[in-house]
């Protein structure tokens, strides 16, 4: 019988549910402030508009749901299919809400994900969506010009500290980022966190 190696198994205390309970609702803050005309604009993620971006998040949602059921995880770095119509705030709020039912499913934390970059638990997973999503946030504020939604800084740095972790001895391929970009040590720990994702803060 073959035994899967999980690399990625957190079970330090943090519980990624209740970072993402504070993130989400500043995500769909940060989508409420899309326009229209911004959706075909550029963002910070290379190559990918507001409307990729956000087809990306919200289709990413809906698969990752799924996932948390059994199903496949199916590659997401591309551009996705559109799933956010004319209604970006509304598409974000049912795929949030089916993503939150999904991880209180029985036995939804020890479920191994076979993610591109290796197998890792859901309560792993759910602390690379809340570092995910807190990049998202920052990458549509600054398209929109919308006021980043503030964090708490406790928050941010377990999301820093997951990110060095976790993150840090993968090769930025596997997770769609440039290289980390210089910051002061004493910069705010948001700004560490989008530098550590190869975006200047």
């Amino acid at each position: 019988m073959t035994t899967t190696t999980i690399p990625f198994d957190l079970d330090d205390g943090v519980d990624g549910g209740a970072q993402l309970q504070q993130v989400v609702p500043r995500l769909g803050a940060a989508i409420a402030s899309v326009q229209p005309a911004d959706l075909g604009r550029r963002t910070p993620c290379a190559e990918w508009t507001v409307r990729d971006l956000l087809n990306h998040v919200i289709g990413g949602a809906e698969m990752f749901s799924d996932a948390f059921g059994g199903g496949p995880v199916q590659d997401i770095s591309g551009r996705l299919p559109d799933v956010i119509g004319d209604d970006p705030t509304a598409a974000f709020g049912r795929a949030a809400e089916r993503f939150g039912a999904a991880t209180q499913q029985p036995g939804a934390m020890e479920r191994v994900l076979e993610l591109p970059f290796g197998p890792m638990t859901g309560r792993t997973f759910l602390r690379f969506v809340a570092f995910d999503l807190i990049v998202h946030t920052w990458d549509i504020t600054t398209v929109t010009g919308a006021v980043v939604p503030e964090l708490p800084d406790d928050l941010l740095l377990e999301v820093e500290a997951f990110a060095h972790t976790v993150l840090d001895p993968l090769p930025r391929v596997d997770l769609l980022c440039a290289a980390a970009v210089d910051v002061a040590d004493d910069a705010p720990p948001l700004d560490r966190i989008v530098a550590f994702s190869g975006r200047r803060p």
